[in-house]
């Protein structure tokens, strides 16, 4: 009982925080361009301490200056960047930006379930969104520098800028955006497995709409919670342009409806699920519907399970003969032929299979699947039979004196489809 009291105060608090006046991010009403700079090749998205005195850490000072093109600024209220940000290397401290030579702005870290701030010593990537205040704007070219510190004053620390969008929110009432609202599924509704999403536009100038949905589940973005909207602003590669995934789906033809994969979608409380839409129209103004909320998957014969990693360790990267291991905790009466089906969520920097051994869930040995220097998340199917009931070691090795294997923050997941 105490746990579903704790998990119950958790909910109460991030739902104030989602969808009360603190909530960040497109608003339902709300009217915005974006304007994006995606950063490509070996040096350009790196953020390094000036005052880092290691050779390798000279060869990318001084930082780059990104360039950002804003055309537009009349009747705007108020505006803020989202960024698809590597954590970078251990015990950087300080990380921030500015524009135009104004203040630098702190960029902070993911929180903890406490809702502390994450340490400097664990390994993550996410999309910290930062207030910046317009005066520091410009139309025309708008110039964009990053900075950060180390613990030790000449360390290396540094972080990566894959890419930052500018949302640049507008008075409503001066700016023509394409409308619309969602029709289906209704609020309060019971909605099936995989649900039709329908999204009515009111202007034929509308070319993309995308879906995102409230719940608790997995955190893709690494922002550290796990109720939440759901989605993650990603480079899929080192140079291609970020985009959204995670999220309910894009869509850019009419008619705009999209069946949502709900298959790892955790069972919640009655009524926590919510959906929102953001409408882009040609002349590349958006604007936002409002939320659909108090919706439930009802699930006849099946119900699905999420189990964190228990107390994420620190320093979980590995190199030249290291081994990290965490715990992954299932029930005591876990029985293999109970379950229909289990994954694991997995998200890496350099979970390249070229360079480390495969990862260990207790026997059951996988290939990470990651990437050469960059970011990956993938859910990985997992033998039922590989998992016991309580402790389940999952644990990386490898021999590479190259880079290290990074598992962010917060850690591998099982997720766990059972039969009722």
């Amino acid at each position: 009982m105490v746990l579903f009291v704790e998990f119950l105060g958790h909910i109460l608090a991030v739902s104030a925080i989602s969808f009360g006046p603190d909530w960040r991010g497109p608003r339902p009403g709300d009217v915005y361009k974006e304007f994006v700079i995606h950063n490509v090749g070996d040096r350009a998205w790196r953020v390094t301490n000036p005052r880092a005195s290691h050779p390798g850490a000279k060869k990318y000072l001084p930082n780059p200056v990104w360039q950002l093109e804003i055309d537009d600024l009349s009747d705007a209220i108020r505006a803020e960047v989202i960024l698809d940000r590597w954590g970078g290397h251990l015990y950087t401290i300080n990380p921030r930006i500015r524009f135009n030579g104004h203040d630098w702005i702190p960029v902070d870290p993911p929180i903890k379930a406490d809702g502390a701030k994450l340490s400097s010593d664990y390994y993550f990537q996410d999309n910290p969104l930062i207030v910046v205040p317009l005066e520091y704007l410009k139309v025309g070219t708008n110039l964009v520098e990053g900075t950060c510190d180390h613990l030790k004053e000449d360390g290396w620390g540094q972080w990566g800028l894959y890419a930052l969008m500018l949302r640049v929110y507008y008075d409503p009432a001066k700016k023509p955006a394409g409308k619309g609202r969602i029709v289906a599924p209704r609020s309060g509704q019971t909605i099936t497995e995989n649900p039709l999403i329908v999204v009515e536009t009111e202007h034929e100038q509308v070319d993309r709409v995308d879906i995102f949905a409230y719940y608790y589940g997995y955190d893709e973005n690494g922002d550290g919670r796990f109720l939440d909207w759901h989605g993650g602003w990603f480079k899929p590669f080192r140079d291609a342009a970020p985009q959204w995934q995670g999220h309910v789906g894009t869509l850019t033809d009419p008619p705009f409806r999209v069946v949502w994969e709900t298959r790892w979608v955790p069972d919640q409380p009655p009524g926590q699920i919510a959906l929102v839409a953001r409408i882009r129209s040609k002349n590349q103004l958006w604007s936002v519907t409002e939320v659909v909320n108090g919706l439930t998957v009802g699930r006849v014969s099946e119900r699905v399970s999420l189990y964190p990693a228990v107390d994420f360790p620190p320093e979980f990267g590995v190199r030249a003969g290291e081994r990290r291991l965490c715990i992954i905790k299932l029930p005591a009466d876990y029985q293999p032929q109970s379950v229909v089906e289990a994954s694991l969520h997995y998200r890496t920097w350099h979970g390249w299979d070229q360079h480390h051994a495969p990862y260990r869930l207790n026997e059951y040995q996988r290939a990470h699947e990651g990437k050469n220097h960059h970011y990956h998340y993938h859910i990985h199917e997992i033998p039922a039979s590989a998992l016991r009931p309580g402790e389940n070691s999952f644990e990386i090795f490898s021999q590479t004196e190259h880079h290290m294997l990074e598992v962010l923050w917060p850690g591998p997941a099982l997720i766990i489809r059972w039969k009722r």
